[in-house]
């Protein structure tokens, strides 16, 4: 975001000799519009030395009770970037059809101008950790 490519350039201008290491310190990785959970860091270090990084990123989720805490639903709150909601809603339905993906009774889209809100909701007695 701004405030941190601001703090980083304040580094710079008090250290000019900072790392890339210090600089993660104040920039820990870039900000994606979709959001999503970046693993680790070599990807970003690569990106911040050279240019070019490769970058492992999952969708944000939780779960919630339902049906009064009879079953379970996976709640995708964030995208990795470049993912299309549909393209994905549409895979996993293929799977759940192909009897490939196990466990999930309905899958819906519920974003609305709030935000992103993906409902997987599972059979019950699924567990969502293992689904």
């Amino acid at each position: 975001n701004l405030n941190e490519v601001v703090d980083a350039c304040q580094h710079l201008l008090g250290n000019p000799e900072a790392t890339i290491d210090e600089l993660i310190e104040v920039i820990p990785a870039s900000d994606f519009p979709t959001a999503g959970i970046i693993y680790g860091v070599a990807g970003v270090r690569d990106g911040y030395r050279t240019g070019r990084g490769r970058v492992v990123m999952r969708a944000a989720t939780h779960f919630e009770e339902i049906d009064r805490g009879q079953r379970m639903a996976i709640i995708v709150d964030e995208l990795p970037y470049q993912v299309n909601k549909r393209s994905l809603l549409e895979r996993i339905a293929e799977l759940v059809n192909e009897k490939k993906l196990a466990g999930i009774s309905d899958i819906r889209d519920e974003s609305d101008k709030s935000g992103m809100r993906v409902v997987i909701e599972l059979k019950r007695g699924e567990v969502p950790e293992v689904v």
